[in-house]
C-alpha cells in the first residue's frame, strides 16, 4: 500500500483516507453541493476518523471484508470483537467472548 505524501516545511503528510475517487460523498448533501465539494481541494483532502477505533487494553487482528465496506478487529482483555463501518465512520457492534481470540475469518463478503 502506498499512502500520498505531501511535505510542507520539511513536514511530512501522509494521506491515510485513500483516493479521492474511492470516497463517497454523504447522501444528505444536495446534488448540487455535491458537485461543489468534489471540486474542493480541503474536502476531497480531508481524513475521517472512525469513533471508538480502539480497544480498552490492544487489538490483535484486524481485517477488512471483501466487499471493503467493514473491518472486524479483535481486542484482548476483556476478549471482544468489534465491527466497524466505513461508509458511516462507526462502530456497528462489539461482542464480548468468554476467550481470547487467536484467530478469525470473514466468511462472506461482508460482515453478516
Amino acid at each position: 500500500m502506498v499512502l500520498e505524501v505531501t511535505n510542507t516545511n520539511n513536514v511530512k503528510v501522509y494521506t491515510v483516507s485513500g483516493s479521492s475517487l474511492t470516497r463517497k460523498l454523504p447522501d444528505w448533501l444536495v446534488k448540487r453541493k455535491r458537485r461543489e465539494l468534489q471540486k474542493d481541494v480541503e474536502w476531497t483532502r480531508r481524513i475521517e476518523l472512525i469513533q471508538d477505533f480502539g480497544f480498552p487494553e490492544a487489538s490483535l487482528r484486524l481485517k477488512v471484508t471483501p466487499d471493503g465496506q467493514f473491518c472486524m478487529a479483535t481486542g484482548v482483555y476483556k476478549p471482544q470483537i468489534r465491527v466497524f463501518d466505513f461508509a458511516n465512520v462507526a462502530m456497528k457492534f462489539d461482542r464480548h467472548t468468554d476467550a481470547e481470540n487467536v484467530n478469525f475469518c470473514v466468511l462472506s463478503d461482508d460482515w453478516t
